[in-house]
C-alpha cells in the first residue's frame, strides 16, 4: 500500500494518546503512528472479505486528519473500536482495542445503519490487501502545462472552463505529494 504520510509521529506521541484516552493500542498500530502518523492514500482500493471500496486517508495525531476529530470509540457488542480511517464515502475502518477483538480492522458501514464487520485479523494484514496506484504523473502539472500540451496535440476544442478547474483542484491536491510503500 502506499502512503503520503502527515509526517512522523513518536513513541511519546503514541503513549501520551493511549494514556488520555485510557487505551492500549495493537503494536503494530503504535509502529504505523510512529512511522507515518497517518497519511492520505489516493488511488488505494481495500477489497477483503466483501468489503469493496475506496481508502480515503488513514488518521494520525494531531494531524490534518487527526483521529482525534472522529474519536465517537463506536461500541457494538460490548467491544470498543478506534476510528482509524475513512473512505470516500465517510465509511470508517476501526481497530478492535478489547480482548476480544484487539488489533482486528473492522468496517463501518453508515449507509447499512453502521453495520460493523470485521475484514482483517489484524492490521499488517489490512495494509497488506490494500492496494494502491501512484498518481499519475500528469495530475502534478500545472493547468498551464496540460492546456499547452493539449494545444500542441491539436485538441484545443475539448478545453473548457470546467476543465481547467478539475485540473486546478487535481494540481492543487497532488502537487506536492509523495507516496512511499508502507512497510512495518
Amino acid at each position: 500500500m502506499l502512503i503520503s504520510k502527515y509526517g512522523n509521529g513518536s513513541e511519546e506521541l503514541v503513549r501520551e494518546f493511549e494514556g488520555k484516552y485510557g487505551i492500549v493500542l495493537d503494536e503494530d498500530y503504535c509502529k504505523f503512528l510512529v512511522k507515518y502518523n497517518g497519511g492520505d492514500t489516493p488511488n488505494t482500493h481495500v477489497g477483503i472479505r466483501g468489503c469493496s471500496t475506496d481508502l480515503r486517508y488513514l488518521y494520525g495525531i494531531n494531524t490534518e486528519e487527526s483521529i482525534e476529530d472522529y474519536l465517537q470509540l463506536p461500541v457494538c457488542e460490548n467491544m470498543q473500536y478506534l476510528p482509524i480511517g475513512t473512505d470516500s464515502f465517510g465509511n470508517y475502518f476501526v481497530i478492535g482495542l478489547t480482548d476480544d477483538n484487539k488489533g482486528g480492522i473492522y468496517f463501518c458501514d453508515h449507509e447499512r445503519g453502521f453495520a460493523v464487520k470485521q475484514i482483517a485479523d489484524s492490521f499488517k494484514l489490512f495494509l497488506s490487501k490494500c492496494k494502491s496506484e501512484e498518481i499519475r504523473p500528469r495530475a502534478k502539472e500545472t493547468p498551464e502545462e496540460r492546456e499547452a500540451d493539449l494545444i500542441a496535440r491539436g485538441r484545443a476544442h475539448v478545453i473548457t472552463d470546467g476543465l481547467r478547474e478539475i485540473w486546478k483542484q487535481e494540481y492543487e491536491k497532488y502537487k506536492d505529494m509523495i507516496q512511499e510503500k508502507v512497510i512495518l
